[in-house]
């Protein structure tokens, strides 16, 4: 089986055919990728590529210049691949994921396991499977360890060793982590170079791989930064940054810390910090939305670009002066109107493996070749479709009714009759703090258009990446005002001749399944069919169920964005008025969601029941928030469809 899986990457790579094959069967698109990544080797000898083999993760290496395979890492039973480094020419680590028997999604329970691109030496460095090993007369062990293991550096000056941060395990993972020098062939640690003074911890190095800097968030929600200095913690003074500040890099001299930041002003913007003195100074804001992505080298320690999305994605190059920011800069002349990122390069520059995706590429995976000037493609993630299968998704803005403006994409459905315009689906986000909708490919937007569906999409008031003011406008507004703004997104669509007057269905997961529930409810003579996957429903419940609560920061989070006014948040969930919906309901979840648990989608059943109301029911026993396994999704995708057809004309 392995060796079908090596022929299909060379039948699927640019040496062998270009892609042609006509898009027929639209369920493909929720299918993994057979092929999703590619690193290149420091060398630039080999590439580790991820692949399906039997429907679970493995590496494959093969010869840069031929494709020729020379060994693969696999795991037996329910264990596969997830991320993976190259740490030196010959060794990659791997962070073991495992699929449980009672879930769709494998999970991360810290494991790391390192082994040579000939497939030999393999070994579980880090974790409770890790196991001890008596080292000779030496008094070091590797020791099975109950945490959770991620690597913080490669450390590409040292090809023996790398650091990981180890958090103790717990329900909540709370609990403060630990750095550590990690031998990569054997799994011993070499030293532990001290412990973090803040939980859920981000450790950063500067340029020569030494610990600096690390982030965490308090029992309030609120960042902190504590600065490494003679061996000790420093906590950067109260007020000196934003409260939820994201750091960056350490600069070349050492002396400052750039992060992203809304200190003293609405928008998210590049700042940098001194480190001797905590003075603060911002480097780059946009005028209108906030820094969406910032490229970092492939070793993970310096900042060069930058992207923001005001409809479209638009870069600022950072530093100059790097030559991966310089190739970065050619590539996207080279790709335009595309999402751009380097994913790995070689040592000495000469390679870089670009995976590039659009509104209309899923994504693809391209070698460019310094020396030579010449790109090469790879592999597309959707092989059986074309570019021009899809439909082009265009940025919208509109005013409210309030008279603000509110962001948005509009799709139009690719299958309508002349003159006459398609029903379409208003597709909400979830979140609803801090996430938003962007331009990119998404195979719900684009299987939805393909079976004769516009969609809508709404960056409605509490979305991310607007400023604070606005996300802060959603605080305790969830289903009020939000709901107001997708509601005025329809409507001009309507006067913008777009769409019909009430033929239009909501749909959503996680918070746009609740969005979907309570549109219908508070405004029923427009929707007339409504769609939610893993809602939430009873807002109280989510005071008292889930894992947001189990955590004092998520506690905190939920009292500043709900409020804990019991009158309110009855009034906001949809559980308590059904009557009010004249909407058919489709009503998804997965039996083990932990963040929307079960009991919402049951209590809003048995409210249905008692009320009378119409609705059809898609539960999975084993997925949990949003489904994971492709037949669930295109069984999923099949029942919307299926639903739309009767309501909407």
């Amino acid at each position: 089986m392995l060796n079908r899986v090596i022929q299909l990457f060379l039948m699927f790579s640019v040496i062998a055919i270009t892609f042609n094959v006509k898009a027929k069967n639209w369920d493909g698109l929720f299918d993994r990728s057979q092929y999703y990544n590619a690193k290149i080797s420091p060398d630039g000898k080999h590439f580790a590529v991820a692949t399906l083999n039997e429907g679970k993760t493995i590496l494959v290496f093969l010869e840069r210049s031929t494709f020729k395979p020379v060994g693969s890492a696999k795991f037996a039973g329910s264990l596969e691949v997830g991320k993976y480094y190259w740490v030196n020419n010959e060794r990659v680590v791997i962070n073991v994921v495992k699929k449980d028997p009672w879930a769709e999604a494998p999970v991360s329970y810290g494991e790391l396991y390192s082994v040579n691109l000939d497939g030999s030496k393999g070994k579980m460095i880090y974790g409770y499977r890790s196991g001890e090993m008596q080292t000779g007369s030496h008094i070091k062990k590797k020791k099975s360890t109950f945490g959770w293991g991620e690597i913080i550096d490669t450390l590409s000056e040292d090809e023996k060793h790398i650091l990981i941060s180890s958090t103790p395990m717990s329900n909540t993972g709370e609990r403060y982590a630990s750095v550590f020098k990690l031998n990569v062939y054997t799994g011993i640690i070499k030293k532990k170079l001290g412990k973090a003074p803040v939980s859920f911890s981000q450790f950063l190095t500067d340029t020569q791989g030494n610990i600096r800097a690390v982030i965490g968030t308090d029992k309030n929600n609120h960042s902190q930064i504590h600065i490494k200095d003679d061996g000790n913690w420093k906590k950067v003074p109260k007020g000196s940054v934003g409260e939820t500040v994201t750091p960056l890099s350490i600069s070349e001299s050492g002396k400052y810390l750039y992060t992203i930041d809304n200190y003293q002003q609405d928008i998210k913007g590049i700042f940098k910090l001194n480190l001797e003195d905590y003075s603060y100074k911002s480097v780059f804001t946009d005028k209108k939305v906030s820094v969406t992505h910032v490229e970092m080298t492939t070793d993970n320690r310096s900042a060069y670009a930058i992207r923001v999305d005001d409809g479209y994605p638009a870069y600022l190059i950072l530093n100059k002066k790097l030559e991966e920011a310089k190739i970065y800069k050619s590539l996207l002349a080279t790709f335009p109107y595309s999402e751009v990122t380097i994913t790995s390069k070689t040592d000495d520059g000469d390679f870089y493996v670009v995976l590039v995706s659009s509104d209309i590429d899923p994504g693809s995976l391209y070698l460019f070749d310094k020396q030579n000037n010449k790109i090469t493609h790879l592999f597309k993630f959707r092989p059986n479709f074309k570019n021009s299968d899809f439909s082009q998704v265009e940025p919208i803005k509109f005013e409210a009714s309030d008279g603000k403006i509110i962001n948005g994409f509009y799709t139009q459905a690719k299958s309508t009759k002349q003159g006459e315009l398609a029903p379409v689906v208003v597709l909400v986000h979830g979140g609803p703090h801090g996430t938003r909708d962007y331009w990119e490919f998404s195979p719900q937007v684009q299987y939805l258009v393909a079976h004769g569906y516009s969609v809508l999409q709404v960056n409605y008031r509490g979305s991310g990446g607007f400023g604070y003011e606005y996300e802060a406008a959603g605080y305790k507004s969830w289903g009020s005002l939000t709901q107001k703004d997708i509601y005025d997104g329809y409507q001009w669509l309507v006067k913008q001749n777009k769409a019909k007057d009430n033929n239009v269905c909501i749909m959503g997961a996680s918070f746009g399944a609740y969005s979907a529930v309570q549109s219908a409810a508070i405004f029923p003579e427009t929707y007339k069919c409504a769609i939610a996957n893993a809602g939430i429903y009873d807002l109280e419940l989510m005071f008292d169920e889930g894992d947001v609560q189990q955590r004092g920061s998520g506690m905190s989070y939920l009292k500043r964005v709900l409020g804990t006014d019991e009158k309110q948040l009855k009034s906001m969930s949809p559980v308590n008025y059904v009557e009010k919906i004249k909407a058919s309901l489709l009503l998804a979840h997965g039996e083990k969601d932990k963040r929307a648990p079960y009991e919402h989608v049951e209590r809003l059943r048995d409210a249905l029941d008692k009320a009378n109301k119409h609705y059809e029911w898609f539960v999975m026993g084993k997925e949990g928030h949003g489904f994971y396994n492709p037949k669930n999704q295109k069984a999923y995708m099949r029942k919307v469809v299926g639903f739309l057809d009767k309501h909407l004309l």
